[in-house]
């Protein structure tokens, strides 16, 4: 049986998926007075092959659990995209731990691995693990996210930089953008951790110092990493523009993600870069 959080999960995530399909969308008459957005649970049900009771109970959090097919074909009704659908089997309990398995938490980066981090100056990096907290960094990236070594443990995290520090939503570009992004990355993969309280613990933090995190949690929308571009206009660097990536380091069960930041070509990000990583100490931790 499935946990309650994992119930409820499923259950919200499923109502936010189906109130933005439209009835036309999926070669349904719109009808008349139709008293909710999207489609209806008895319409859903009929495209997913399942009985209208038994998707009521999903979508109630009664304590049933749904097989991999019936979920499978729910997403299909519901138009899911590839992450969509695996987030779902994710909550489902199909290819996760679920409550009560070990779960091996990072705390620490390799050497060899810190030692790359220092050879990619002036390029701004670092490695965080699943519930982006800022394991090993190098000192370009101070530049850009502050003095991870000084910060309270508990809040060196890229969410609590990104949502919580005024100095970084100010300086960098399409903030909204690209914070909402990270909340629907973070979603995707807090469906492996659900009622984990190391996990929920950074969560409810961010959720309670944060109105724009806690309204975003709550529209369930699941994105996969990608690269992309980023720009910024900090006091202490001036305008500087990167082409990102993020990359797997696996390590047994452990899996970390290490973020690269490359200046882009033409913007005079490295030569800034360089000229301030020149002038910095060298004290910075990574």
């Amino acid at each position: 049986m499935l946990s309650d959080e994992r119930r409820q999960e499923i259950a919200s995530f499923l109502r936010t998926r189906r109130a933005r399909v439209t009835p036309e969308e999926v070669g349904l008459p719109p009808g008349r007075r139709r008293r909710v957005a999207g489609l209806r649970r008895e319409e859903v049900a009929v495209l997913a092959g399942v009985s209208t009771e038994w998707y009521t109970w999903i979508e109630q959090a009664r304590p049933v659990r749904a097989s991999a097919e019936v979920l499978e074909r729910i997403a299909v009704a519901l138009r899911f995209e590839p992450s969509e659908s695996r987030h779902l089997l994710t909550l489902g309990g199909y290819g996760a731990p679920l409550n009560g398995e070990a779960r091996s938490h990072a705390t620490c980066v390799r050497p060899h691995v810190r030692q790359l981090l220092k050879q990619l100056d002036p390029f701004p990096a670092w490695v965080a693990g699943e519930r982006w907290d800022i394991l090993a960094w190098n000192r370009a990236a101070t530049l850009i996210y502050g003095d991870f070594a000084a910060m309270e443990e508990a809040r060196r995290n890229l969410l609590c930089v990104l949502f919580l520090s005024p100095r970084i939503r100010r300086g960098l570009a399409d903030w909204q953008l690209h914070a909402r992004g990270v909340v629907a990355k973070v979603r995707s993969i807090y469906a492996r951790y659900l009622g984990d309280p190391w996990y929920q613990e950074i969560i409810d933090l961010v959720t309670a110092e944060s109105p724009e995190f806690a309204a975003w949690w709550q529209d369930h929308e699941i994105h996969p990493y990608e690269d992309g571009v980023k720009a910024f206009d900090l006091p202490e660097t001036g305008p500087l523009s990167f082409d990102y990536s993020v990359l797997d380091l696996r390590d047994e069960r452990l899996t970390l993600a290490l973020t690269t930041y490359v200046p882009r070509p033409g913007t005079g990000t490295r030569e800034t870069l360089e000229r301030l990583l020149g002038a910095a100490p060298a004290g910075s931790r990574s």
